[in-house]
């Protein structure tokens, strides 16, 4: 015998539970009843047209009908622990989240990050499970987080979930790991990796962690099993039986690039350098990803000894974004083709050395002090010398290099011997080509620049394969 449930009705004075803050009655009161698919339907025909504040209201109306649903259906029955009804709460967890995460998707269209850190807050309350807590404090961190990723701010946002748990979704894991990957041990890293290669089913994020566990590989030495695991994540990837959007086609081209460097492949990089060019003709991408892209060009072409050509191309992105970073790559190449611009070049970026990370800057130190030797700069190998002391703590294959390195410098320094400069000189050169692959595919989940129809298109990508 079926049990008539009686259907949840908002007060009409409580706040709305799509998370505006008006009340019930002056917001979602005579939309209730629509379905949510078409809701969400509307909201995406309004995002292609680029008219995300009504898009916004649509994606309010799907929400408040789902937790009407949910406290219809399934909230009335959790306590009695009924294996249907647990299942029916997972599900409504699944959708309430896919619901916000449009929710996310138009506010960050909207650029506004603050209105949508209040909205989830009030979303608190639509769903009383530990698991939904948790997922609006993840999605709070990104509203916190905005376009900008700071280190800072995502380190001490996260604490807010430590510890992380077997329950969590995999974006929380995804989160912990771009902020936290530098600081924990080699097992604990690849054990993550692991969970999360056999957790996604999404072929550009597979390949994208399956290419991060080979860089830890490649921390610890270990340059013949990282080579392995990278062909095999290429050829998953290239076999997968699925669209390949532009975020796993740029992965891709990154893979392609950092297995020619570990078998000294020129083909491989030119290979990898067609890859890039192929994504200048698709429209998924913002100026920043195509100076990003550009940047990844001019990488290929200094490995492959095109000197001058990366020059060219490193000096295009940063035409379209000034990232000091790039600076910094453009001084390895004047280096190379012995041009003493180098020196103004990798000059230019000390006033700005705050402002890189730490991986940033063991490239800008590494360059620094093989251009202070090459172009026998005294004072220069002096302050190289203070900068090697000063590096921040890096993997094992980097101190024992670092050690050397110091000892190295110190006596041709104070021995005024900069002529017999050209066996460290070859050591450092040697040592910055090795610290690219470091820094190349590190976990990312901030966006590389993907422009903001792309990123619909993935969500719905998403949705699908969830379904």
């Amino acid at each position: 015998m079926s049990v008539r449930r009686t259907k949840y009705q908002p007060p009409l004075n409580s706040q709305c539970l799509c998370g505006s803050g008006l009340k019930f009655k002056r917001c979602c009161i005579g939309e209730n009843d629509i379905a949510c698919s078409r809701s969400i339907n509307k909201a995406k025909e309004l995002i292609k047209e680029k008219d995300y504040k009504n898009a916004l209201k649509y994606v309010r109306h799907g929400i408040t009908n789902y937790s009407i649903l949910h406290k219809t259906n399934t909230e009335p029955y959790i306590r009695s622990q009924n294996e249907g009804v647990l299942k029916l709460l997972d599900i409504d967890i699944k959708a309430l989240s896919e619901l916000t995460e449009y929710l996310l998707f138009c506010y960050r269209a909207l650029s506004d990050y603050s209105s949508l850190e209040c909205d989830l807050e009030r979303l608190r309350n639509n769903i009383f499970d530990a698991r939904w807590q948790r997922k609006i404090t993840y999605y709070q961190i990104l509203a916190l987080l905005g376009d900008n990723w700071s280190a800072e701010v995502g380190k001490r946002e996260l604490k807010k979930l430590m510890p992380l748990r077997e329950s969590d979704d995999v974006e929380i894991t995804q989160l912990y790991l771009h902020f936290y990957s530098e600081d924990l041990p080699f097992k604990r890293k690849v054990d993550m990796l692991d969970s999360l290669i056999n957790s996604i089913k999404i072929p550009s994020q597979k390949l994208q962690y399956q290419v991060a566990k080979a860089v830890q590989y490649l921390c610890i030495g270990d340059d013949s099993e990282a080579e392995l695991l990278i062909e095999k994540a290429i050829k998953s990837y290239e076999l997968s039986d699925h669209n390949h959007n532009a975020y796993g086609c740029i992965q891709h081209a990154r893979a392609l690039s950092l297995l020619g460097d570990l078998k000294h492949s020129a083909a491989l990089k030119t290979q990898s350098i067609q890859a890039f060019e192929s994504l200048l003709n698709d429209d998924s991408w913002t100026d920043i990803g195509i100076a990003n892209i550009y940047f990844e060009i001019g990488k290929c072409l200094y490995h492959i000894q095109r000197y001058k050509q990366a020059i060219d191309i490193y000096q295009k992105s940063i035409e379209i974004n000034n990232t000091i970073i790039v600076k910094v790559f453009i001084s390895q190449s004047e280096l190379e083709i012995n041009d003493l611009n180098a020196i103004n070049t990798i000059k230019s970026v000390e006033p700005s050395l705050l402002m890189l990370s730490d991986s940033e800057r063991v490239d800008f130190i590494f360059t620094y002090a093989a251009i202070s030797i090459a172009f026998e700069q005294s004072e220069m190998i002096d302050r190289s010398f203070h900068y090697l002391a000063n590096l921040p703590s890096l993997d094992t294959i980097f101190e024992k290099q670092k050690s050397s390195l110091l000892l190295e410098i110190s006596s041709i320094y104070n021995a005024g011997k900069l002529k017999q400069q050209s066996g460290i000189l070859k050591k450092l050169k040697s040592l910055f080509h090795l610290a690219n692959r470091y820094i190349i595919l590190q976990p990312n989940v901030a966006g590389i620049g993907i422009n903001i129809n792309q990123m619909l298109n993935d969500l719905e990508m998403k949705s699908k394969k969830e379904e």
